[in-house]
């Protein structure tokens, strides 16, 4: 398999080094450093050509953090990006959502976990701290709303090929239920409840519950839920 190459921006250059020693390896190849999207901008036009952008984020307000993030999807809209940030709140998480970064990760996981994120994003995936999720689930019921594509929450299911059997199980997963607490609700088996999962999963492209959360929010099924909690895998 060909090196996933990658562009690394931070504003710290010990950070940056750090960075580009942990992941050079025969499936990274750290292409370019830079220390401000600026920079790391100008080196793609002048014709480096990454596969991934990995920015770390420092600690800065909300709205800063916002203009950021949108900042790194305007100046990069051909690239898989990840950013990194020390602590993640539900604002950051769903404006990342919302600009299409593909994974937003903590500065303190581990190299493996990262290297797993970085695979997870290249096939495609979408890839967030399950703690962040789980708030943004917590939270939905006092916050905004928030449809990330416009579209309403029947709409997304159809665009998806989610039956209305899937969509009742995706509703009752955002409620915090259990599967046995979902089997009894709509009178089937457990059994059936993890096979509609399975499909509900396959067809929107997410790997756990955690990530169906994630698009179920995303998606306009925020205001529709009740309850305080997902389940993880």
């Amino acid at each position: 398999m060909d090196s996933i190459k990658i562009l690394l921006v931070d504003p710290h250059q010990l950070s940056r080094e750090g960075l580009k020693r942990l992941l050079d390896s025969e499936t990274h190849d750290v292409i370019g450093v830079a220390r401000s999207i600026d920079d790391a901008a100008d080196q793609v036009a002048k014709g480096l050509a990454p596969d991934l952008l990995i920015c770390g984020l420092e600690e800065a307000a909300p709205g800063d953090q916002s203009t950021i993030v949108n900042q790194i999807r305007t100046s990069f809209p051909n690239l898989k990006i990840v950013i990194l940030v020390n602590s993640v709140s539900s604002g950051l998480l769903l404006q990342a959502i919302n600009a299409g970064v593909n994974a937003c990760l903590l500065r303190d996981m581990s190299l493996e976990a990262l290297s797993r994120s970085i695979e997870l994003v290249m096939l495609g995936q979408q890839v967030f701290p399950t703690q962040a999720a789980l708030m943004l689930v917590a939270n939905r019921s006092t916050g905004p709303s928030y449809a990330g594509n416009g579209l309403s929450s029947e709409a997304a299911l159809r665009t998806r090929g989610v039956s209305g059997r899937e969509g009742e199980i995706l509703r009752s997963l955002l409620s915090g239920h259990s599967n046995k607490m979902i089997a009894r609700q709509l009178g089937i088996s457990e059994a059936t409840v993890k096979v509609h999962l399975k499909a509900v999963m396959r067809k929107i492209n997410a790997q756990n519950r955690t990530q169906v959360a994630v698009w179920g929010l995303a998606n306009g099924f925020g205001e529709e839920a009740v309850g305080s909690r997902v389940a993880a895998v």
